[in-house]
């Protein structure tokens, strides 16, 4: 798919990201790709250093939120935003490096001829680098439990690398999504499959951040804990 032909915004949520914002930054436009920066009040200065580089970079926009409102409030309002600036294509990819551009390049490749493609590290060909067992186990174990009980066939349904058209972006009910935490993108490949959409799986590799602190804690664990369970009861209702 060309670059050049089409309308496409990537959306990053951040939160005390300064030490990546230049490396994050400067690869996505030098493809000429449109950025949209969702950042909750980041203490460390993230919001103001953004505005920094929009004033020589027309490619960058900013949504400044009050306070830390989590992920999947941040992408709810980046896909309101997305729609109503006509984007033909919606990327979701983090701010902290751990999703690669090459990788990038390849999701979006693969867009015309589907309607949600997922990066995955949980393919053949998908790999991580710089997680301990630990952390990897639970992230298995996470992916094995929302197929299982789910009933979607989508490997790595916890990824934050992903994209989605225009046309299909209704059709996974962000609209409707409850979780604050990163159960959110669960919830999206789940109603993405329900509803029919067309879904692919394009092998990433997935690197742990260098600089900055992980945004997992136990609370956002639990969090998607719970609502994975409460999303499997409603399954069986319907």
């Amino acid at each position: 798919m060309s670059l050049e032909e089409n309308k496409i915004l990537i959306i990053s949520p951040t939160y005390n990201e300064k030490e990546n914002i230049r490396n994050f930054i400067v690869p996505i436009t030098n493809l000429n790709l449109d950025l949209l920066v969702i950042d909750d009040n980041s203490p460390d200065g993230t919001g103001e250093i953004i505005k920094e580089f929009q004033k020589s970079n027309k490619n960058i926009y900013l949504i400044q939120r009050e306070k830390k409102m989590g992920l999947g409030s941040a992408y709810r309002d980046g896909f309101n935003w997305a729609i109503d600036k006509e984007y033909d294509y919606i990327i979701e990819m983090d701010f902290d490096l751990s999703h690669r551009i090459e990788d990038l390049i390849k999701i979006i490749d693969q867009l015309d001829g589907y309607d949600l493609v997922v990066g995955s590290r949980y393919i053949n060909g998908g790999k991580i680098i710089g997680w301990d067992k630990k952390r990897l186990y639970l992230s298995k174990i996470a992916n094995l439990l929302s197929r299982v009980l789910l009933g979607h066939k989508v490997n790595d349904s916890t990824s934050g690398f992903r994209a989605f058209k225009k046309e299909s972006i209704n059709k996974t009910e962000y609209f409707n999504t409850k979780s604050e935490g990163y159960f959110f993108q669960i919830e999206i490949i789940y109603n993405s499959y329900k509803n029919g959409l067309k879904i692919k799986e394009v092998p990433i590799t997935f690197i742990n951040r260098i600089d900055g602190l992980s945004k997992i804690d136990l609370y956002i664990i639990y969090e998607a804990a719970r609502n994975l369970i409460i999303l499997f009861f409603n399954t069986l209702k319907r």
